[in-house]
């Protein structure tokens, strides 16, 4: 009970004076708002007739892209919704490795509908059913639309990852050598875009791209006498030092006469004869180790014209390993015939860099490699990481259909089908969560009307045209490079990018609409 004469007992506070508070329609507000500014930002770099994004950073790097997953890993943001979109950015790159701006897109637009819907006083629960039911039927509608691939739809994926990013005739060269990298790694091991290597080639001709069946080194050689061109050459690997092994405990050798030393100085001497003369019946033409080798070791395997580097990382020998199928082994005593591997051809080029003096080695032309390396080349920098980034995605998008099986048609085709369906469906329904089912149909149609309105086009007209023509006519139309509608002839995505792409938008914008709260403890 109050005291008499006062105001009853004093408000409990958990949380700090500093720390804001904002609730109910004006966080709903706040999410919304940040989430379409965030998809407003991609908008224009969607498509074929897209733009690139100059990033500048405080370093004074820049870098100039159209790729959603670079933009995305790049953005400096702070705001809760800005950090759920980057979240799902990665999350849409790391399993199909393309369609993150469509990913972003999506969501955005799945947001903004739901700020329309609450502003006519829907609660954000309703919103969720009916997005939630909508997100099924457009999984069960895109399993009927799929179809398996073949060869010639298999060069399609590629070349529509490739859309926007480079030039046709460049698009259609990195293609095949896309599709020539799969059937390689195929046959040698499962379709994994972590078995596909990147590196920077220092010639400077536009789009020179070369595909190497195996990696490229980049070491400082220890002496200019190395071979450095060797065909049809046996590898051995040692995962440690070549030479006489380091005691791994501090040890003293107690020397009475100048005869003990001696015998000391020939014992070693003996022994790195024997290592070196161990390596040479062996009848190898090039040996890798992860630490130093001898240096007398070294020169006596030059004299027998056997290429030698140590130092490596444990990495590159691994990947050696794959290249090869020799078998790292710890210690010289331990290599057997059994444990080479072969390399088709081994060259060493000089290059300068920064001043330095460095060599690339060229280990190609491996028959059972499980590594294949894209060796890029450009007039300069900006343009050589924005075409590895296409490879990149084409080569993720093509091992993806590999593995998965199924295509859809690209151009905005399958989301028109699936908001078709939706708007079917949501017809049938007499409850208040057929709203939320037509506001994620429309949001679905944000992507025809992005790829039209980036090529000129009215985005409104398109998408309605579009709709009408698929339900009367063919159902393989969509939005053309140009902006037009026709038969989608050659655009193909993997169906099960296009999947993951709506469920993990979905699950993000259902995550933002349950919140009914942002409780800040720094105060802005």
């Amino acid at each position: 009970m109050a005291e008499e004469g006062g105001a009853g007992p004093p408000p409990v506070r958990i949380l700090r004076p500093e720390s804001s508070v904002t609730s109910e329609s004006l966080v709903q507000e706040k999410l919304i708002g940040a989430a379409s500014i965030f998809a407003d930002l991609l908008r224009p770099t969607y498509g074929p007739m897209g733009l690139d994004k100059m990033l500048y950073k405080s370093n004074g790097e820049a870098s100039i892209t159209n790729d959603g997953a670079k933009i995305v890993s790049e953005l400096m943001v702070k705001h809760p919704t800005a950090k759920a979109f980057v979240s799902l950015g990665e999350s849409q790159e790391s399993a199909a490795g393309d369609g993150v701006t469509g990913c972003i897109l999506f969501a955005g637009a799945l947001m903004y509908e739901a700020g329309l819907l609450i502003n006519k006083g829907l609660h954000p629960l309703v919103i969720v059913e009916g997005y939630r039911e909508a997100c099924n039927i457009s999984m069960s509608k895109l399993d009927e639309i799929a179809f398996l691939y073949n060869d010639n739809e298999l060069l399609n994926v590629a070349k529509t990852a490739l859309t926007g990013k480079v030039t046709n005739t460049a698009s259609e060269n990195i293609a095949k050598l896309v599709i020539e990298a799969a059937k390689q790694i195929k046959t040698t091991s499962i379709c994994d875009s972590e078995n596909i290597l990147m590196a920077k080639s220092p010639n400077n001709i536009p789009m020179s791209i070369e595909l190497i069946k195996g990696l490229i080194i980049q070491k400082k050689l220890h002496l200019d006498r190395t071979p450095s061109d060797i065909k049809d050459c046996k590898v051995a690997l040692v995962n440690g030092e070549v030479g006489i092994r380091s005691l791994t405990r501090d040890a003293e050798i107690e020397i009475n006469s100048p005869e003990e030393l001696s015998d000391f100085i020939e014992s070693e001497e003996h022994e790195i004869e024997n290592l070196s003369e161990k390596l040479i019946q062996l009848g190898i033409n090039a040996l890798f180790s992860s630490g130093e080798i001898n240096k007398e070791i070294l020169h006596k395997l030059l004299s027998k014209n056997i290429f030698a580097l140590g130092g490596l990382s444990s990495l590159e020998l691994d990947n050696l390993s794959k290249v090869t199928l020799a078998k790292a082994c710890p210690v010289i005593d331990d290599i057997s015939p059994d444990d080479l591997g072969l390399i088709g051809v081994l060259k060493t080029e000089t290059i300068n860099s920064n001043g330095e003096t460095s060599q690339r080695i060229l280990i190609d032309d491996c028959k059972d490699s499980k590594l294949i390396t894209f060796d890029v080349g450009g007039s300069d920098d900006l343009v050589v990481e924005e075409t590895i980034r296409a490879i990149h995605d084409s080569v993720k998008a093509t091992f993806l259909t590999i593995n998965s099986k199924e295509l859809v048609l690209g151009g905005g085709n399958p989301h028109t089908l699936l908001s078709i369906k939706v708007r079917e469906i949501a017809d049938t329904k007499q409850g208040r969560e057929r709203l939320g089912m037509e506001a994620f149909a429309r949001a679905l149609e944000t992507i025809p009307a992005t790829l039209a309105a980036n090529a000129g086009k009215s985005s409104l007209d398109s998408v309605i045209e579009l709709r009408s023509r698929l339900k009367n006519e063919s159902a393989n139309l969509g939005i053309g490079i140009n902006g037009e509608i026709e038969e989608i002839e050659s655009a193909r995505e993997p169906k099960e990018s296009l999947q993951h792409s709506i469920n993990s938008a979905s699950e993000t914008v259902i995550g933002l609409l349950r919140v009914d709260q942002l409780i800040s403890a720094r105060g802005d």
